[in-house]
């Protein structure tokens, strides 16, 4: 029996509905289940996590690292400031040593003046002696000849004989007046003879020292020089590994490091320039202070001198019955040469050479950038009395190659009394001027000119750029 069309149909409607609805629940039952799983997930995410925390021992090790780190630091910038302090030192020390020997060869040069000098002093004693010897000799010998008393004596004008004559006053009586007074001539000359011989020995063992001194200056001098041209070159390669150490610490490059180095350094170089301007302009001030209080009393002295000629002629009038007097001139203050500017002008009055303050001014500007040599005077090399020396001996003044010398030999001033020209001095005991070991040439507005040290050329500074000046002088 054939099944009908719309039966089978519907079966198979059916059993299609079926496998569909089932289907259907299965991808429901998925998603439900899906969904069950994200929102626990979701779930977990949005819940915030709980906190790293150090142990405090970790803190501890993390606080030590940091100090330590930063103690390194700041060591190693307290080295490299106590290097650069050291050749500073350094550089003091080769002066001095260098000023040293310029005073020893000073003193052995004039220890030679005085033994030769002594020496012509012995010569020329012995010379007079030997001439009144013979004159004695000859008026002996006369007398002899002429059978006088003064022949049985004859004997003793010998080289000795005088003294033993002086001792027997018999004989002396015997003597006539004009052989006693040629043998008080000759016996006094005989002394001072035996004196000047003795001056001349003493001169030479002077000389001897003298030499022995100078050449012990010598040698110190060379050793501190070559002490610090090897710190120079030590503390050279110390700042290089200082600076590296420095760049690992901070985490930076080595070009970073050295930069930050060198600008914490000109930072210092800066502050130092600020204080010595500070201090040159304080003492400018009280220059122009000192100068106004000078031309008030000049012209003070001027106005009171004009009063009393004015009162002078006023009675002299008086007594010629009011006929007017000739006039007398009185030469003014500062016709001397000084252009009454206390020596600021541009010929540098105020100096016992009139205008040669700027001549040697002048000499020492066309010196600057030589290079400092100790124990040189010259042309292109200097040390700092060689340097004043030439500078002052171009303007018609001689100076010794010795800083103390040149202080004792020129007149001393005061700090407010410099001029363009005028010599500035440091020693190591202030109160002391024969502890100078360095000089300056003083130009105004608190700036001079000098050969530093070793290293170093001739250049302008402030006065007050190093440490302060102790003494003042004009040549």
């Amino acid at each position: 029996m054939r099944t009908p069309l719309r039966a089978t149909s519907g079966g198979r409607v059916g059993s299609t509905g079926k496998t569909g609805r089932a289907l259907l629940s299965g991808v429901l039952a998925i998603c439900l289940a899906g969904t069950m799983v994200i929102q626990p997930l979701a779930a977990e995410a949005a819940k915030p996590k709980p906190p790293v925390i150090p142990s405090k021992a970790a803190v501890e090790r993390a606080k030590q690292a940091a100090a330590s780190k930063a103690g390194q630091v700041a060591a190693i910038e307290r080295r490299l400031a106590a290097a650069n302090a050291r050749l500073e030192q350094l550089g003091i020390q080769s002066g001095i040593a260098d000023e040293a020997y310029n005073g020893a060869v000073y003193r052995l040069q004039q220890a030679k003046a005085e033994a030769a000098a002594a020496a012509a002093r012995a010569t020329e004693a012995e010379k007079t002696l030997a001439t009144q010897r013979a004159q004695i000799g000859r008026f002996a010998a006369a007398s002899y000849q002429g059978g006088g008393d003064v022949a049985k004596i004859a004997p003793l004008f010998t080289a000795n004989g005088p003294q033993d004559l002086l001792d027997s006053a018999g004989a002396a009586r015997s003597v006539s007046a004009a052989m006693q007074g040629s043998y008080l001539r000759f016996s006094a000359t005989q002394v001072m003879t035996n004196l000047f011989k003795v001056q001349a020995d003493q001169a030479v063992v002077k000389v001897k020292k003298a030499t022995d001194e100078a050449a012990a200056a010598k040698k110190a001098a060379e050793d501190a020089e070559a002490a610090q041209s090897a710190a120079v070159t030590a503390i050279g390669v110390q700042r290089t590994q200082s600076i590296a150490q420095l760049a690992v610490l901070q985490n930076i490059s080595v070009k970073v490091a050295a930069q930050r180095q060198a600008g914490l350094e000109e930072l210092a170089r800066q502050r130092a320039a600020a204080l010595a301007a500070k201090k040159a302009a304080e003492l400018k001030r009280r220059i122009a202070a000192r100068e106004a209080a000078e031309r008030r009393a000049e012209a003070a002295e001027r106005a009171r001198e004009a009063a009393e000629q004015a009162r002078e002629e006023k009675e002299e009038q008086k007594q010629n019955h009011g006929k007017k007097p000739p006039k007398h001139h009185k030469p003014k203050p500062g016709n001397d040469g000084n252009d009454g500017n206390g020596g600021n002008g541009g010929n540098g009055g105020g100096h016992s050479s009139g205008g040669s303050a700027r001549d040697a001014i002048n000499f020492a500007l066309r010196q600057l950038g030589d290079m400092y040599l100790w124990g040189a005077t010259g042309p292109s090399r200097w040390d700092c009395s060689g340097l004043t020396q030439g500078a002052w001996e171009r303007a018609g003044v001689q100076l010794p190659h010795y800083s103390v010398a040149q202080y004792e030999q020129i007149q001393h001033i005061d700090e407010d009394e410099l001029r363009p020209g005028d010599l500035i001095f440091w020693a190591t005991n202030p109160s002391d001027p024969g502890t100078i070991h360095h000089v300056a040439m003083y130009l105004g507005n608190g700036q001079m000119i000098h050969a530093p040290r070793t290293g170093k050329p001739v250049q302008i500074d402030s006065v007050y750029y190093w440490i302060p000046p102790n003494f003042f002088g004009r040549p």
